[in-house]
């Protein structure tokens, strides 16, 4: 995982924003005589699965490795860290796994779409939610890696509102935050 602290923001850039792109613009630009329509389907869910695992394996190596790397568990733990960043991921498998599930059912012709989207609700909101709190507090927890490493001291949320910021607003925020993590590697 170091790997993808040593990498340049560009190197991240393409992970997270322009392979998933170029994912998601080749089911719209590649004819359908060429390949099946169900890859037009298919490319909207996977260009979110690739931008969205790049970015959790970017987050994990923030909260973990940059934790342990400049000896933070004197200020704070990452226990709670580890377990909810596994949250969005899950999630993400989950919704996709749903996404196949209702494409194939409504393929056989079993369900109508009206069952399938009620019965999400019942299964996704509740999953939503929980994403939503794991998902900040992983933003949360990286900022305040990121902060506390360049300062050496456990640092407040008014320290760190900019990290915060710049982890929400990602493909744009990586260009500022992945300069000075690369320095504090070195």
């Amino acid at each position: 995982m170091s790997f993808i602290l040593k990498a340049k923001a560009w190197h991240i850039f393409i992970a997270t924003f322009i392979i998933p792109f170029f994912i998601l613009i080749s089911g719209f630009v590649v004819p359908s005589y060429y390949i099946s329509t169900s890859y037009h389907f298919f490319s909207i869910p996977g260009s979110i699965v690739v931008s969205q695992l790049f970015f959790y394996l970017w987050l994990w190596a923030v909260g973990s490795k940059l934790h342990k790397r400049h000896n933070l568990n004197d200020f704070f733990n990452n226990r709670l860290f580890k377990s909810l960043i596994i949250i969005p991921v899950l999630v993400i498998i989950i919704i996709l796994g749903y996404w196949i599930w209702g494409a194939s059912i409504l393929s056989m012709g079993k369900f109508s779409m009206a069952n399938v989207l009620f019965s999400a609700l019942w299964i996704i909101m509740p999953i939503q939610f929980t994403l939503i709190i794991s998902k900040f507090y992983c933003f949360f927890f990286a900022a305040k890696v990121i902060k506390s490493s360049e300062l050496n001291k456990n640092v407040e949320f008014d320290e760190f509102i900019t990290e915060f910021i710049l982890i929400i607003v990602f493909p744009v925020g990586i260009w500022y935050l992945q300069p000075r993590i690369n320095k504090l590697l070195t």
